[in-house]
């Protein structure tokens, strides 16, 4: 069975091991995604807490990339609220 992009980018991000963020220009390329923020969302949809988080660079550019964490009781009630499905 072959995985979508969107698939790839879950099991990256579940990771134990290794490198289990990436960069959206990362994920362009690993994953063959355009448009990575709109996989992004799908995934947050289906109920899983991304984050995302930026670091400066020493030369003071800004870069972000994503991570899967553990959602708050907080987030845990507004995405359930809001209609969304939720994923431990």
């Amino acid at each position: 069975m072959k995985l979508s992009a969107k698939d790839k980018m879950l099991a990256t991000l579940k990771k134990q091991d290794g490198y289990n963020t990436f960069t959206t220009k990362q994920a362009q390329r690993r994953f063959g995604v355009t448009n990575v923020s709109a996989r992004i969302e799908e995934l947050r949809k289906e109920g899983h807490c991304i984050y995302t988080n930026t670091r400066k660079l020493e030369d003071g550019r800004k870069i972000s990339f994503y991570r899967l964490g553990t959602p708050t009781k907080a987030m845990v009630q507004a995405a359930l609220r809001a209609g969304y499905s939720f994923t431990a």
